[in-house]
């Protein structure tokens, strides 16, 4: 084979090879962008769930945060409330403790003995009070005027000999196996509900 039969040989296999290596190339170039366009999809997939469980989280944390300001608002409502039922009571009985110089406090006290009476419900009874407190024979028959007004019934009172130690009276039935404590900080244990409310409600009105 001559020099030029050979050059030409090398020359078409050249040219042989640069052909292949072409549609090699375009081959590997389509084939890469396929590869892009499924990575391209996955990641905007990725990045979709990422958005969608960032905003789960968002909203959890804002419910968290909600729910936190509820339970503080909720805290300061109660402290509120309970200080104010405190002061309340505590403007109640300096109240009724200055009520003892005045002239209505002895009907006051008739009124709770016949009261107490009635709620015993005995035909006889004691009754004790507050060492501070002036309560006379009188004021025991003004009772009994009034439960007798009141239900009809007659009832026998009578002083007893056992002093307490805070405002007010208890009336006790003779055998001392029954009482009916009146003294005011009973009172304002058995008007705790209707406080509560009434605190509850001017608080909610100024919030």
């Amino acid at each position: 084979m001559s020099e030029q039969q050979t050059d030409h040989l090398f020359e078409g296999i050249l040219k042989s090879a640069k052909a292949e290596a072409a549609k090699i190339l375009a081959s590997c170039e389509v084939e890469g962008k396929g590869i892009l366009g499924i990575y391209e999809k996955r990641l905007s997939a990725a990045t979709e769930i990422e958005k969608r469980q960032t905003k789960i989280k968002v909203e959890q944390i804002n419910r968290n945060v909600e729910s936190t300001i509820r339970n503080l608002q909720r805290r300061h409502s109660v402290s509120y409330t309970q200080r104010l039922r405190e002061l309340v009571l505590e403007l109640v009985a300096q109240k009724m403790e200055k009520l003892r110089e005045e002239d209505s406090y002895r009907q006051v006290l008739i009124n709770w003995i016949g009261e107490a009476a009635i709620a015993l419900d005995k035909e006889e009874a004691v009754v004790d009070y507050c060492f501070k407190e002036t309560i006379d024979t009188q004021m025991l028959i003004s009772a009994q005027e009034i439960i007798k007004q009141a239900t009809g019934r007659s009832v026998k009172l009578k002083l007893g000999k056992n002093r307490l130690t805070s405002q007010g009276v208890e009336v006790v039935s003779t055998d001392g196996r029954v009482a009916y404590n009146n003294q005011v900080a009973t009172r304002l244990i058995r008007l705790d509900r209707q406080l509560k409310e009434l605190m509850e409600g001017q608080t909610c009105q100024e919030e």
